[in-house]
């Protein structure tokens, strides 16, 4: 699987509120359309350790088949839509592909995966 992670900073001319109202309800819908998507997952930010409102939103996770399905969805009408929908929002978005190391696993019931 080859996993792409968006990290997403809020618009501070936006509430938190209306920051995840934009991203669940109207970026989701687009982002969802993208060629070759297997996977979307997005991770809100709550609040910080010392119980402020984040400034950052959360991030996001896309899973593709290969890299050759990401390159597809990457070059899609989709995909530019979705790019230019956050460009819009003045929410800024980093995308990266990452490698996931499983330290314990979640989906195995705590599963230790990789020691030390």
């Amino acid at each position: 699987m080859y996993k792409i992670t968006i990290v997403a900073w809020r618009n501070p001319d936006m509430s938190v509120e209306d920051c995840r109202r934009w991203w669940i309800e109207e970026h989701a819908p687009i982002a969802r359309r993208m060629p070759s998507l297997k996977g979307y997952v997005i991770n809100l930010a709550q609040k910080d350790e010392n119980g402020e409102e984040p400034l950052l939103m959360g991030t996001d996770d896309l899973f593709f088949e290969s890299e050759e399905a990401f390159q597809t969805a990457w070059e899609s009408a989709e995909w530019r839509e979705a790019r230019a929908h956050t460009a819009a929002s003045g929410i800024k978005a980093v995308r990266s592909t990452v490698h996931e190391v499983r330290i314990i696993d979640p989906e195995t019931t705590g599963v230790i995966v990789r020691k030390g």
